[in-house]
């Protein structure tokens, strides 16, 4: 069974390599997916954890020019970024990120685990 939470944040970057493109900014939603079986009160995990957690790990993004963390703050990037540093707390199995409605990127960590 899959679980996602969405959530989202503001920040700014701009492209330097292969495209260039001025600083300007996005706001940024997040979909986490969470997979597992539910559990004997018939939920995998509390959406609410899935927020605070989330809103801890990008604490350093919120509102910030991610220009100054990545080398190339690509949405690829940030979404491996993003599922990195949620892994070790939940059975991640999707990271979802969203510059604009039309325009996304999905981590999966079967890709990072080699499978």
């Amino acid at each position: 069974m899959l679980v996602t939470r969405e959530v989202s944040f503001r920040a700014r970057h701009s492209h330097k390599g292969m495209i260039l493109e001025p600083e300007h900014e996005h706001e940024f939603t997040v979909l986490i997916t969470i997979k597992g079986e539910p559990n004997e009160e018939g939920f995998i995990v509390d959406f609410r954890a899935i927020k605070r957690l989330f809103l801890r790990a990008i604490a350093e993004l919120e509102g910030k020019n991610l220009d100054t963390i990545f080398e190339y703050p690509t949405s690829e990037n940030l979404a491996v970024w993003i599922g990195e540093r949620l892994a070790p707390f939940f059975p991640l199995h999707l990271v979802e990120v969203r510059e604009k409605p039309h325009s996304r990127v999905i981590f999966s960590r079967r890709e990072a685990n080699g499978a």
